[in-house]
């Protein structure tokens, strides 16, 4: 066979190997009251603290997030507890990662609470804050954004940890349930 013919026959078992794999990504899906959907929405919601050199800002958080044929997106984020919380802006739409198996520690930080399994890995990207005056500070910079790490149990629990430039943020240790949780429930398809 020719090696023209070989690297074609290559490149198209390539394409189909690809093709194959990003077919079978896993995918979020949202109850809708009757039955599980690929669109809809939902909002998580639960205790967070974001802190900038060691000050923190407990604050309680709901993400609306829109799921679109399997794919999730975080629209906005509000936090309420406090006059530094409401005044938190979230630079949202944020896109989360297509979920991922999670194989590391349950529970996966200090602090966060023993999940429900299957666990999956989900990361928010695009990320940035501004926590108001009291602290005046943009995470993780005024024009740059960051990615938000985090574990998705079968319990509709999301717990993260992640650091945004000079800031951290998390899902709150000490403030049941140590998770943000989602309402109506999301589930992942494998």
């Amino acid at each position: 066979m020719s090696k023209f013919k070989t690297s074609l026959l290559t490149l198209a078992s390539a394409v189909a190997i690809f093709g194959a794999t990003s077919a079978s990504a896993a995918s979020f899906e949202v109850w809708n009251g009757s039955a599980w959907v690929s669109t809809g929405t939902t909002n998580f919601t639960g205790p967070t603290t974001a802190s900038y050199l060691g000050n923190p800002a407990p604050c309680d958080a709901n993400f609306a997030v829109s799921i679109t044929g399997g794919v999730a997106t975080v629209t906005s984020a509000t936090f309420t507890g406090s006059s530094t919380c409401t005044g938190i802006i979230a630079y949202t739409p944020w896109p989360m990662s297509a979920p991922t198996p999670y194989t590391g520690a349950n529970p996966p930080f200090t602090g966060a609470p023993t999940l429900t399994p299957s666990l999956y890995n989900v990361s928010i990207s695009g990320v940035r804050i501004y926590l108001p005056p009291a602290l005046n500070v943009y995470c993780p910079s005024s024009t740059g954004t960051g990615t938000v790490t985090g574990v998705l149990d079968s319990a509709n629990r999301f717990v993260f940890k992640s650091t945004l430039g000079p800031c951290a943020v998390q899902t709150r240790t000490n403030a049941a349930p140590n998770a943000l949780v989602a309402n109506p429930a999301v589930r992942v398809v494998p």
